[in-house]
């Protein structure tokens, strides 16, 4: 079926044809707002022409067409509604008993709607979630019972990963977009402008949730551990089963042998993609953001060296005064001895030689001294020990952990309170010194939080005396 046998003919007409088209698609946005705050499924005619209408005023929105002959706010707001009606975004009714008239938003309009919405302002996917939201669900009570396996496990895992995959190849895509209007920043303040709205964008923090050591390291095993327990004969049997059946339901017979390949398709595709494409894009979406650092640098020498001599300006005048028909004077000479033009391929300060004179030395400088006492020797040299004093060293840390295995035999960091910056700094040099003062460190990839501080949860054991 073609898209055009749902839709009326005219459906698209006010946004392509019409010289109108922002304000149509400015009123469509503002009905659907409107219709989308009710829990009502339509609203009234009246209240809504009157939003209309008032909006029209507000933002001088000037509906200047054949049809239009109305000059009132209320006018064109009805205008704009017959309008909406006739391409079939809207629907009027009427109530049977108090002759009050309704709008109601149709299937297409919202759809419209939401499209222009969503290219007005783009939705940024969580990418973490959706690694989340596989690993829950193969937690759940319903992989545990093996209820609906291909509806609540399967269907959604592989509708998980395939939008992750495209959520991905967006941000690689918007990354490139983002690198190209740097190369055309042609001022250093709208190149800094490019700069903040790249540090200030979410796709950075979305991508710093994805990276090796915060969250697929951790899941990926997990998860395709239970995508080959799938693929056993109990497990991949119901699978198969019950993809049967929903297609029947949808009145499309499929065989067991294409239901099996199906079956196999999905779970292969999401293993490959969590072990192999997920490492391709996200190595690209790496080495994309180390681009646009390097031409970021390079863009920003560029700029300050071609303000540098004012574009040519300043090279032009010290070439004009050098090759000069006076060259060969004394004056001239001397004047094209102070610059390295053929040396430089433009003229800056690093080329200009200044004329100087050497400074002679007219007479002998004398400095006064005097011998400290023994006090204040002593409280010199108690200041430079503060000064030198480091609280954090491999000694201090030595003091520091063997004050906690005095009490116990395994130092456990999920036991400890961090109240202040100075004891996550303190465990971060003990875990640092470990090895060198005699301890082992175990890590187990998870995190602990303690007030306002997170941090890696690690475990210490001393080593074994030889």
């Amino acid at each position: 079926m073609n898209v055009f046998d749902s839709i009326p003919d005219g459906f698209f007409n006010c946004l392509a044809s019409s010289s109108n088209h922002r304000a149509y698609a400015d009123c469509l946005e503002l009905i659907y707002s409107q219709y989308d705050k009710e829990i009502s499924y339509r609203l009234e005619r009246s209240y809504l022409r009157d939003v209309l209408a008032s909006f029209l005023l507000e933002h001088h929105l000037d509906l200047s067409d054949e049809e239009n002959t109305a000059t009132a706010g209320n006018d064109e707001a009805n205008f704009v509604l017959r309008k909406f009606i006739s391409s079939g975004w809207l629907e009027e009714e009427q109530d049977d008993t108090t002759f009050e008239k309704f709008i109601v938003m149709t299937d297409n309009g919202i759809a419209l709607a939401e499209f222009l919405q969503r290219l007005k302002r783009p939705a940024t996917p969580e990418f973490s979630s959706y690694i989340l939201n596989i690993y829950n669900r193969f937690n759940s009570k319903e992989y545990e019972n093996k209820q609906e396996l291909y509806n609540f496990i399967l269907k959604p895992t592989f509708a998980d990963a395939k939008s992750l995959s495209s959520s991905l190849k967006k941000l690689s895509t918007s990354i490139k977009k983002i690198i190209e209007k740097m190369n055309h920043e042609g001022s250093l303040e709208s190149l800094t402008e490019n700069i903040i709205s790249y540090c200030d964008g979410d796709f950075i923090k979305e991508y710093s949730r994805l990276v090796h050591q915060q969250n697929i390291h951790i899941y990926r095993n997990f998860i395709t551990r239970k995508l080959d327990e799938l693929k056993e004969a109990e497990n991949f049997a119901l699978l198969c089963k019950e993809l049967v059946a929903e297609e029947k339901a949808r009145k499309n017979q499929i065989s067991n042998m294409e239901a099996q390949e199906r079956i196999y398709e999905m779970i292969d595709s999401t293993k490959k993609f969590l072990h192999d494409d997920y490492n391709k894009i996200m190595d690209d979406i790496k080495q994309k953001i180390n681009t646009y650092i390097h031409i970021a640098i390079a863009r920003e020498r560029m700029l300050r060296n071609k303000g540098l001599d004012i574009r040519g300006v300043v090279e032009q005048t010290l070439r004009a005064l050098i090759s000069s028909d006076k060259a060969e004077s004394a004056d001239n000479l001397e004047v094209g001895a102070l610059f390295n033009v053929q040396k430089f391929e433009y003229i800056d300060q690093s080329s200009v030689m200044y004329p100087h004179k050497s400074q002679q030395v007219l007479h002998n400088t004398e400095s006064e001294y005097f011998e400290l006492t023994k006090e204040e020797l002593e409280k010199q040299k108690y200041i430079l020990e503060q000064e030198s004093h480091n609280p954090y060293s491999k000694d201090e840390m030595k003091k520091y952990m063997d004050d906690l295995f005095a009490q116990d035999e395994v130092v456990d960091n999920a036991t400890f309170k961090y109240s202040s910056k100075d004891d996550i700094l303190k465990s971060l040099a003990a875990i640092s010194y470990a090895r060198e003062n005699g301890y082992s460190i175990k890590t187990d990839g998870t995190y602990i939080e303690s007030e306002n501080f997170v941090t890696r949860h690690w475990r210490a054991s001393k080593n074994a005396k030889k």
